[in-house]
């Protein structure tokens, strides 16, 4: 399986494992909980795929983990807008 090289997407996953871990959790427990198939969760911890937002918010409460402490991690967002080439919008005047 080929591993997504999204910089942001490998930080998430490092910290939801991080995060499951802690609480000592298992992955199988969580995926039942979240009502998806467990292969979705390993898939994510493993980096192997990007799911949905809605799919992140589930699994992240069913873990009990807070939507907000699941992307509440250090990263520099300024160096991924650049490697990205995402740019800051300006207002108009």
């Amino acid at each position: 399986m080929n591993h997504i090289d999204d910089k942001f997407f490998i930080a998430l996953a490092d910290n939801l494992l991080t995060l499951i871990e802690k609480k000592g959790l298992d992955v199988a427990e969580i995926a039942a909980a979240a009502n998806i198939d467990r292969r979705q969760v390993y898939r994510l911890i493993n980096k192997e795929h990007m799911p949905k937002l809605s799919t992140l918010i589930k699994i992240s409460l069913a873990a009990g983990i807070e939507p907000n402490i699941l992307f509440d991690f250090k990263f520099n967002y300024k160096e991924y807008m650049e490697i990205m080439g995402i740019y800051l919008a300006k207002p108009k005047k």
